[in-house]
């Protein structure tokens, strides 16, 4: 799946209905997983469920954001209740490292961040990747000596 402009392709990939993982690569600022949320949202009726790295909800303010929002702790046990409740679940784990620290050939920085492959083994679902060309290039940041 991947995004020409403000087109969504690869839609047909995704379930209609039944649970699936969504594994993307994260931006400093995930424009291309705000569309793909927008047009599953509209045109097959379905929310993406989100799951976020534990220390951003001990940032102040911002966990309130978070559960209204209703994006939850990033843990195993989780993610394995949202597939088997039959949601469609979105995984970055590259995170906030990846938004930050990425660079213009779109490195994937995950580390031993492996147990999204753990869930979707142990829960039964279809694993999607999407990917976003030039999704990097909606927020340049600035750095000293460059």
């Amino acid at each position: 799946m991947y995004f020409v402009g403000y087109e969504v392709e690869g839609l047909e990939n995704i379930p209609t209905q039944g649970p699936a993982l969504i594994i993307f690569y994260h931006a400093a600022l995930p424009i291309d997983f705000y569309y793909l949320f927008a047009k599953l949202w509209l045109y097959r009726n379905r929310r993406i469920r989100v799951v976020a790295d534990k220390f951003v909800f001990k940032i102040p303010g911002l966990a309130t954001l978070l559960e209204a929002l209703e994006i939850q702790p990033s843990t195993s046990t989780m993610c394995k209740l949202m597939l088997e409740e039959g949601h469609i679940l979105a995984i970055s784990p590259g995170g906030v490292r990846e938004a930050l620290f990425g660079d213009q050939n779109y490195q994937l920085i995950w580390k031993q961040r492996t147990g999204f492959a753990k869930v979707a083994i142990e829960a039964k679902v279809p694993i999607i990747p999407m990917f976003t060309k030039n999704c990097r290039e909606a927020v340049r940041a600035m750095t000293l000596g460059r």
